[in-house]
């Protein structure tokens, strides 16, 4: 016999959360991202340490940031660096960073720089791509074009 399905005390899950309507994307505390300093970035070019200001740069990528602002300041100064180094030197550059994770926020910064092209800076920043793409693989472009934190 059936049992009485009147009654929704069967119910475990609350179906409803998951409403389209009732949705609401996570709202992670991002507390304290403010970008990378500029002072210190600034000073590291300055003293020619590029590969140091390179990987402060990009340890400091405020991702997670809903701030346009901090995030176009980031844009501007992670350009900056890239542009400052020169085609001989990336290979150097890339070796430096060791993390694997920053290939894919280097690699969200170059893309970021193709949407604003400057005078000289698309053909440098495809020398970036190239040798970024080397080291990383594609799997580095797949996680950055379905990443949802943009640069």
């Amino acid at each position: 016999m059936a049992k009485n399905t009147s009654s929704s005390a069967f119910r475990k899950i609350d179906v409803d959360q998951y409403n389209e309507d009732n949705f609401r994307e996570d709202d992670p505390d991002f507390g304290g991202l403010g970008g990378p300093d500029e002072g210190e970035i600034t000073g590291l070019m300055n003293n020619g340490k590029h590969f140091e200001a390179l990987k402060s740069v990009l340890q400091n990528a405020p991702l997670g940031s809903k701030n346009q602002q901090v995030k176009d300041n980031a844009l501007n100064l992670t350009l900056r660096v890239l542009l400052s180094i020169k085609s001989s030197q990336m290979d150097g550059a890339i070796d430096f960073l060791e993390d694997p994770e920053l290939f894919d926020v280097l690699m969200k910064y170059v893309y970021r720089g193709f949407e604003i092209p400057s005078e000289g800076s698309s053909g440098h920043l495809l020398q970036w791509h190239e040798r970024v793409f080397n080291r990383a693989g594609v799997g580095s472009i797949v996680r950055v074009l379905s990443d949802t934190n943009r640069a």
